[in-house]
């Protein structure tokens, strides 16, 4: 799956839990215990979302963990940079980190630890150790399994019923994330592919092309840019932040609303379909579809589009 694909299948409504662990540097005895732990995790998961319960209560969770799709073992010729792209995306589309730390995690771990939080994801740390980093127990919930698999799934249970609400709030909260930049992230997108001197825009922001180029791809990705690095990044490329008009962002004209529910009403559609037709209608207004969202014509053309 491209970024692109996994951009697009985070603007679906099923809630995404992403399961870190170390990749590299394994022995055939670490690579075995953790693609063990990572079975029990999914299996524990699995037993909440949608295990033996009433129907109402379950709840589908897509689950992503690196080791299923980019483990150096696999020898899929990714590249570095690919594999970067890839994991960046899916944890920006994520509700929930889980860390399978073994003992101590690694590098990539980190990594991603650093996104989730800056994204505020409910978090759990997991090592096999009972010595946990000071700075880890600073701020994040951690536990001990003494690669115990019972232990693990009893964690990965209590964590998940104890972030349910806010996981399942995930998807609402990720279109929302995205709607607020998308109107900067396209002025800013649109400068940075008409710039004739990206490296020389790069070196005054002092950061990586790379990171730029990454970072404009996606609103998400935008979204957790450092302040400054967002403030310069604008003066350099001569984009206006303070002309977003948020306001005219977040809300529909009440005509495109009133259509959007009397073709809600006609049609059937939940609430979820209006929810997400909400956002995309905005997103199509601030992209300057020619759809006339006052008839019920455009809406039902956009449904049927996603």
């Amino acid at each position: 799956m491209s970024t692109a694909e996994v951009w697009a299948e985070a603007a679906r409504d099923d809630p995404r839990i992403y399961v870190a662990c170390p990749l590299t540097c394994l022995d055939a005895k670490s690579q075995r215990q953790i693609k063990s732990d990572v079975l029990a995790t999914k299996r524990a998961i699995e037993s909440v979302t949608i295990g033996d319960r009433m129907e109402a209560e379950r709840w589908l969770a897509v689950v992503y963990a690196p080791i299923d799709h980019t483990a150096p073992w696999k020898k899929d010729g990714l590249s570095p940079d690919e594999v970067y792209s890839r994991n960046l995306a899916e944890v920006h589309a994520a509700d929930a980190l889980i860390v399978i730390a073994e003992n101590g995690g690694s590098t990539g771990v980190g990594q991603e630890l650093e996104w989730a939080v800056r994204l505020g994801l409910p978090i759990l740390y997991l090592t096999a150790d009972q010595a946990i980093s000071r700075q880890i127990l600073g701020f994040i919930q951690a536990q001990a399994y003494g690669n115990d698999a019972q232990t693990l799934e009893s964690h990965v249970k209590n964590f998940l019923r104890q972030w349910k609400p806010l996981i399942l709030d995930g998807p609402r909260r990720r279109q929302s994330r995205e709607l607020r930049y998308l109107a900067i992230g396209q002025r800013l997108r649109a400068a940075w592919e008409g710039c004739s001197n990206r490296t020389l825009v790069a070196a005054q922001v002092r950061v990586d092309v790379r990171y730029l180029e990454l970072s404009l791809a996606h609103p998400s990705l935008l979204s957790v840019m450092p302040i400054e690095t967002l403030v310069s990044l604008a003066h350099e490329l001569e984009v206006d932040l303070a002309s977003q008009a948020p306001r005219r962002v977040m809300c529909l004209p009440v005509p495109f609303l009133r259509a959007l529910l009397a073709a809600a009403e006609a049609d059937g559609w939940s609430d979820g379909d209006v929810e997400r037709l909400m956002f995309h209608g905005r997103a199509a207004i601030e992209r300057g579809e020619a759809l006339d969202l006052a008839t019920l014509a455009a809406w039902r053309a956009l449904y049927d589009r996603l």
